[in-house]
């Protein structure tokens, strides 16, 4: 399951990572917390009925603030989900599922993206792959074999990269929609939006372009000693802003190779958002209970 601002999207997950009876409907994450559990709910039952499977364990990709292992929401500081803070969203699905709380599982939306794309994605086939989300925010996954790596001096504190500084400014300050917004309102005194930007610089705006190159050599002197650690074989970039790949990968990419002696393909997420987000709820899923990541059943 993905559990999104706007939609929520349930599916079951088969052998070979087919992916089948695949139902969204739309979330309002400003509604009351009951609302939006009951649509959380009411989604897992529609899209097992579709497919006439009986409710079993579920996985649920959902963004943070999270606490993952207790199943908590906290989203402070974010405008989705106020309504689940403090909520026991394990315990309270379980009930609406008929299930036991160990059988709801939750993974960080990031992390549930990259373990996707290794499984089946822009990712499938190598052993070590990092994964970044862009878009509201900087999200991260530094997936080995199946299992993201959160500890360690291999990795950034909780495996996240937007917990790293710039220039003395959180990642988020120049790496986000956000922040590419600002910068170009500094510069012409006009707010626009990240998707309007790019289409600026592709008609020759020489404002947009340094705007967007500025965020990615940015992002790649974040990533760089990061990658160096890990040493993965791909860097997999997804999200919304990722949709301007022509225009964010180039100056990524050299930055990268500006710093480092072998960096990884850059490259984008093969997978429809929603899709690895799905696969990757499930992998992580079995990684916790260490269970198998090849050709497995949901």
């Amino acid at each position: 399951m993905d559990v999104g601002g706007t939609h929520v999207t349930a599916a079951t997950v088969e052998s070979g990572w087919a992916v089948r009876d695949e139902f969204r409907v739309p979330l309002d994450s400003a509604a009351p917390a009951a609302q939006v559990l009951d649509a959380v709910a009411d989604c897992v039952r529609r899209s097992r009925t579709a497919g006439a499977v009986t409710v079993g364990p579920v996985a649920i990709a959902i963004p943070g603030p999270f606490d993952y292992e207790r199943g908590i929401g906290d989203f402070r500081g974010v405008d989705k989900f106020a309504a689940l803070r403090g909520v026991d969203l394990r315990r309270e699905l379980a009930a609406r599922l008929g299930l036991e709380p160990a059988a709801v599982r939750f993974v960080n939306d990031a992390e549930a993206f990259g373990l996707g794309e290794w499984a089946a994605g822009a990712g499938a086939g190598a052993a070590r792959v990092v994964a970044v989300t862009l878009g509201t925010g900087v999200g991260s996954a530094f997936v080995d074999q199946g299992r993201c790596v959160t500890t360690g001096p291999l990795v950034p504190a909780d495996g996240n990269i937007h917990v790293v500084r710039v220039g003395g400014r959180p990642l988020e300050d120049v790496v986000s929609r956000r922040a590419l917004r600002l910068a170009y309102r500094a510069e012409t005194g006009r707010d626009v939006d990240v998707v309007d930007i790019a289409h600026r610089a592709r008609d020759g705006d020489g404002v947009a372009a340094r705007a967007l190159e500025s965020a990615m050599g940015s992002l790649a002197g974040a990533l760089a000693p990061w990658l160096e650690a890990f040493a993965p074989e791909r860097l997999v970039v997804g999200g919304s802003m990722a949709a301007s790949s022509d225009l964010l990968f180039p100056p990524l990419a050299a930055g990268l190779g500006a710093a480092m002696a072998r960096p990884p393909a850059v490259c984008a997420g093969e997978l429809p958002r929603e899709r690895a987000s799905l696969l990757g709820a499930v992998v992580a899923s079995r990684a916790a209970q260490k269970g198998p990541l090849d050709g497995l059943a949901r």
